[in-house]
């Protein structure tokens, strides 16, 4: 990926490493300017503590954290946390969530779920309190009922259109839909 881009890449392990591997792997990904690793441990790995001493580079807490009672643990365990709409409940506790994390000293990250163009745009209402965004996961929808932001040179921009900028697609039926008599 290193020679294709100089773009910032962050590598998300979904929990899928033990203490060993994410302590092997932290230099290398580190050499290759990874800009951060999410949650290389599984939640409540006894580990979290020994990785954030010895990281290189911010560990970002995903699965971990699902609200403002997570965040004391996640503390110890890690430099940030990823904050998800369709994970803490929504705008106003996500932001809650954002506030609380950053009171603890520790950096945000906000994230999606697979969600269409209406809920990304809902949560990139709160990117300026975020130290990274991710909110990708309407690109991977065959078919999203909404137009949400517009992609331009890499980048979202939010629609010119009133409230969040969406803008339902025409002409769009959900499979599951009946007829219109």
């Amino acid at each position: 990926m290193r020679a294709a881009t100089a773009s910032p890449l962050a590598v998300d392990a979904n929990g899928g490493w033990d203490l060993n591997e994410a302590l092997a792997l932290l230099p290398v990904l580190a050499a290759c300017r990874v800009s951060l690793v999410e949650q290389p441990l599984a939640p409540g790995d006894p580990g979290g503590p020994a990785l954030k001493a010895a990281a290189a580079m911010p560990v970002i807490l995903d699965e971990e954290c699902r609200d403002r009672a997570d965040l004391d643990r996640c503390a110890e365990r890690a430099h940030g946390v990823n904050i998800k709409l369709g994970k803490c409940g929504g705008l106003l506790p996500a932001i809650e969530l954002a506030q609380a994390a950053r009171r603890r000293g520790l950096r945000v990250m906000l994230g999606c779920h697979l969600e269409s163009g209406l809920g990304i745009s809902a949560a990139s209402q709160l990117s300026g309190l975020a130290d990274w965004v991710d909110l990708d996961g309407n690109l991977l929808l065959a078919a999203d009922p909404w137009r949400g932001p517009v992609w331009s040179r890499g980048r979202q921009r939010p629609r010119r259109a009133p409230g969040l900028g969406v803008v339902r697609r025409r002409g769009y039926r959900p499979r599951w839909s009946t007829p219109e008599r």
